[in-house]
C-alpha cells in the first residue's frame, strides 16, 4: 500500500510541474553586419587576403564576398600597396546549414604581389562606404637554422625516425609548427594510400604510391597529448603540431618524430619537413580553432562554446603570420 502511494505522488508532481511550463519570447536583436577579413602571410609568397561580411546567427542570409573594398598594405606603419580584388580565381567554401547539409560559397581573393619580410610588422585596412572600417596587424618572426639531421631507419623496421635541432630564440615567447611531407612510390601487388587519408594509387593494380602529409608519432613533451590513453606508447599522433618554447625557452631543442609507414626510405624521391616559426597572435588563433573544433559543440552535459580568436579590431576573421621553411631529407639540397 505505501508503494502505490509513492508511485501516485511521483505521478502527480510530474503532472503539477507539467501544467507550470512557462513558455518566454525572446526578442532577437537584428544584426548588424560588419566586414571579415580572413588572411595569411607568409614570407615565401605574395599576398592574398578574403574581404566578406557577417551573417548574423539567426539571418537567412549567408556570407558573400565582398568586391569594391579598399584594402591597404603597410608594413612597419608606412604604405606599401593596394590590394586589388582578382575575380579569377575563386575560392569555394563550404558552411553547414545546421541540418547536415554543406552549402558552397564562392570567394574571392584580394591580392598584391608585395612579399612581406620576416622581423616585420605588416597592417591591412579595410574601407567600404556601407561598413565601419576595419584593421588588422600581424607580425613575422625570424626564421631559425636546422641542424644535426639524422635518420634511424635501421632499428625498428616498421618505423622510420626523423631527428633534428634548433636553437630557441632567448627572451622571448615562441611558437613553432612542424609538418612533413612525402613522395613514394612501391611498385607490387598494394594500391597504397593517397595524400590527406584519400586513395591513391597510379589507376592501375600493383602500383601504390603516396604524396602529401605523412602522421607523425612522438612523445616530446613540448608536443600536445593528443592520445589520452597513449597509442602504441605514443602521447603524441598527427600529420602536423603546433606547440611553444614554454619547456626550453632559450635553449638548443632536439625533436624526434617517428612515421610508421608501409613506404621505405628508399621508395620515396622526396621527403621533406616544413618547419614555421609563429606569432604569438597565430598560435592563439590555431589554439582556439583546435579547442572550438574539440570542445566547442555543446553535448548531453552542457558547456560552453570556445570562441575562436580575432585580431581584426572593428569585425571580424583573423590576419596571421607564417615564416615556413621547409629542408629536405630526400633530395639531398
Amino acid at each position: 500500500m505505501k508503494k502505490v502511494s509513492f508511485f501516485s505522488l511521483i505521478f502527480l508532481l510530474i503532472i503539477s510541474c507539467s501544467e507550470m511550463e512557462t513558455v518566454i519570447d525572446l526578442e532577437i536583436p537584428t544584426h548588424e553586419p560588419v566586414l571579415v577579413l580572413n588572411g595569411v602571410l607568409d614570407t615565401d609568397s605574395s599576398i592574398k587576403v578574403s574581404i566578406s561580411h557577417s551573417a548574423g546567427a539567426f539571418d537567412n542570409a549567408n556570407p558573400t564576398f565582398i568586391r569594391n573594398a579598399d584594402a591597404l598594405l603597410f608594413e612597419n606603419d608606412v604604405f606599401v600597396d593596394t590590394l586589388v580584388a582578382n575575380l579569377d580565381e575563386l575560392q569555394t567554401i563550404y558552411i553547414n546549414d545546421g541540418n547536415y547539409n554543406s552549402i558552397p560559397l564562392p570567394m574571392y581573393y584580394y591580392k598584391s604581389d608585395f612579399i612581406p619580410k620576416s622581423e616585420k610588422t605588416y597592417k591591412i585596412e579595410v574601407n567600404h562606404p556601407d561598413y565601419n572600417s576595419i584593421n588588422a596587424t600581424t607580425f613575422i618572426e625570424k626564421g631559425l637554422n636546422i641542424y644535426d639531421l639524422s635518420i634511424d631507419s635501421l632499428s625498428n623496421v616498421e618505423k622510420i625516425n626523423f631527428t633534428f635541432s634548433f636553437d630557441d630564440n632567448a627572451n622571448q615567447q615562441n611558437y613553432y609548427r612542424l609538418k612533413l611531407f612525402a613522395s613514394c612510390a612501391k611498385d607490387d601487388d598494394y594500391w597504397g594510400y593517397g595524400g590527406y587519408g584519400g586513395y591513391g594509387g597510379g589507376g592501375e593494380p600493383g602500383y601504390g604510391k603516396f604524396r602529401g602529409v605523412v602522421e607523425m608519432q612522438s612523445n616530446d613533451p613540448s608536443f600536445p597529448q593528443t592520445e589520452f590513453i597513449p597509442e602504441n606508447g605514443y602521447t603524441f599522433i598527427g600529420e602536423q603540431v603546433i606547440f611553444s618554447d614554454a619547456l626550453f625557452d632559450g635553449q638548443k631543442k632536439t625533436i624526434s618524430v617517428d612515421v610508421e609507414t608501409y613506404f621505405k626510405l628508399n621508395d620515396c624521391d622526396t621527403i621533406s619537413f616544413e618547419f614555421s616559426t609563429f606569432s604569438e597572435d597565430t598560435y592563439s588563433y590555431f589554439s582556439s580553432l583546435g579547442e572550438h573544433r574539440d570542445k566547442g559543440e555543446l553535448g548531453i552535459f552542457g558547456g560552453e562554446v570556445i570562441p575562436v580568436y580575432s585580431n581584426v579590431y572593428n569585425g571580424l576573421g583573423v590576419l596571421i603570420s607564417v615564416n615556413s621553411q621547409q629542408f629536405f631529407v630526400k633530395p639531398t639540397q
